[in-house]
């Protein structure tokens, strides 16, 4: 009877007044094939969602507090945390434009389930995000326990339009499968800052990180992570991958471990239009993988890298086509990188190029940079600061005080330069050089100078360094009295 087909609103769950993925409470934009599909009935009990209004929930019986940036939701146990995934999970609630703050430490009894979900949820409704504000306050989350190889994992799975700061988490355990960070797995046009991640064990396939798997349209300040990440390919200490983001200030000492596409703090970074931009970034994590491995970073593309250092080593196996840096492994694609350093040893295993600081560069300006860590091993082209020189790319204004091999591959400064590319101002120690080549592999340049050790300590080598600039300057305390830059500890 046709009667039959009509259903009482009130006793529709409260769940399917909220379907969508970045309007949680406004319907107007909820695609009707997001609903869960039971033959010969949701058609008819669901009716047409063009008019349906957003909801308004009250919250008192669940958090203290409004919501509202004076007023926040206040989260102080781990009941309360946990509401804020189902209410996101399991009731679409976004919670754009609301605040939270957590206000005590809050150490989990059980296995966790992310704030926010990417695709499907049980109920059958797409992407669910996190979308408000949420203020750790300083305090720890502790006990963050996920063995789930479910992809997009983390404190958050997917956090959308979101701002998140002052959040601690100790000793997370997570063995997930991609697109996994210990605060959230994908990350999309959302602000970080001042956020924490200590004693942190996290193993999971492709886009890891410590702090985020997978980062688009970001902001990301004050960040340092410990502990060991690894995955396998885009595996990076503080962000597996991240495209077109702004980060400044990132700290890793966990031990990064991956396979392709593996750094210190960054996997892999890419834009599109505006260039990525990354700044005062440092590693003390060991870092190893097999192709396109970095002390910082993997592979950076269309980005700025200014101020970054690395102090872990770095270690790869064999890979015939892999790139390897103390800095970074490949810099392609119209990036530029300025200031960046390295002093831990750097080891290959039948690489491609290796570098102690650039592994490839191509079409990239790369200035200001030196090299304290030894480079061995074997590869195709070895050099003290970069492996290869290629397709229009400028070194400019640095040196390499370490050792490299000495045989036919390996140079000092770099182990190929080719027609198009242009070294100026480089130099080396040529004590620690001994009979070693300058460059291996190079097509008509002037070759660049080597000094004894004492004369590279000198406040001369100093001024040839800098030119025009004042970017070098002489510490007798750090890095063994050669030059180095000021903000570098």
């Amino acid at each position: 009877m046709h009667f039959a087909k009509i259903v009482s609103m009130a006793a529709l769950p409260m769940f399917l007044f909220a379907c969508g993925d970045s309007n949680s409470g406004d319907f107007s934009n909820s695609p009707q094939s997001d609903l869960p599909k039971e033959p010969g009935k949701i058609d008819t009990i669901v009716p047409n969602n063009d008019d349906w209004k957003p909801i308004e929930r009250d919250y008192s019986s669940i958090w203290q507090g409004e919501g509202t940036a004076e007023n926040p939701y206040l989260i102080s146990n781990e009941e309360e945390l946990r509401k804020v995934a189902f209410y996101v999970n399991d009731s679409s609630m976004n919670f754009k434009g609301k605040f939270f703050k957590q206000t005590a430490d809050i150490a989990l009894a059980n296995a966790w389930s992310p704030i926010g979900i990417f695709g499907k949820n049980p109920n059958g409704f797409g992407n669910r995000p996190f979308s408000g504000s949420y203020d750790g306050g300083a305090k720890a989350i502790s006990g963050l326990t996920i063995n789930d190889t479910a992809s997009y994992s983390g404190l958050f799975g997917l956090t959308r339009g979101a701002h998140i700061s002052n959040v601690v988490i100790k000793g997370a355990k997570m063995n997930v499968g991609s697109i996994a960070g210990v605060l959230a797995g994908l990350a999309d046009s959302v602000t970080v800052e001042n956020c924490t991640v200590e004693s942190a064990e996290i193993n999971g396939a492709d886009r890891v990180g410590g702090l985020f798997g997978e980062a688009k349209y970001v902001t990301v300040t004050s960040i340092s992570v410990a502990g060991a990440v690894s995955g396998t390919n885009n595996v990076g200490g503080v962000l597996g991958s991240v495209q077109n983001g702004t980060l400044t200030t990132l700290t890793n000492t966990a031990t990064v471990a991956g396979k392709s596409t593996v750094g210190g703090v960054i996997g892999g970074s890419s834009s599109v239009g505006a260039e990525s931009k990354i700044t005062m970034v440092l590693n003390h994590g060991a870092v190893s993988g097999t192709s396109d491995v970095g002390g910082v970073a993997g592979k950076i593309s269309t980005t700025k890298i200014e101020r970054a250092g690395n102090y872990g080593a770095v270690t790869a196996d064999e890979s015939q086509l892999g790139n390897v840096g103390g800095v970074i492994a490949v810099a392609s694609n119209k990036s530029a990188v300025n200031e960046v350093f390295n002093t831990a040893t750097v080891t290959v295993k039948k690489v491609q190029n290796v570098g102690g600081v650039i592994g490839s560069l191509k079409a990239v300006t790369a200035t200001n940079l030196f090299n304290q860590g030894e480079v061995s091993g074997q590869a195709t082209n070895v050099g003290g600061l970069v492996g290869i020189v290629d397709n229009d790319a400028k070194l400019e204004s640095g040196y390499n005080s370490a050792k490299v091999p000495d045989n036919n591959v390996s140079g000092m400064v770099a182990g190929k330069v080719t027609s198009t590319a242009t070294v100026s101002n480089i130099y080396y120690d040529k004590t620690v050089g001994g009979s070693c080549l300058v460059v291996a592999n190079q097509m008509g340049m002037v070759l660049p100078t080597g000094f004894a050790t004492e004369e590279m300590k000198a406040a001369t080598f100093v001024t040839t360094l800098n030119g025009t600039g004042s970017v070098w300057a002489i510490d007798p305390a750090k890095f063994g009295g050669y030059p180095s830059f000021s903000w570098a500890k």
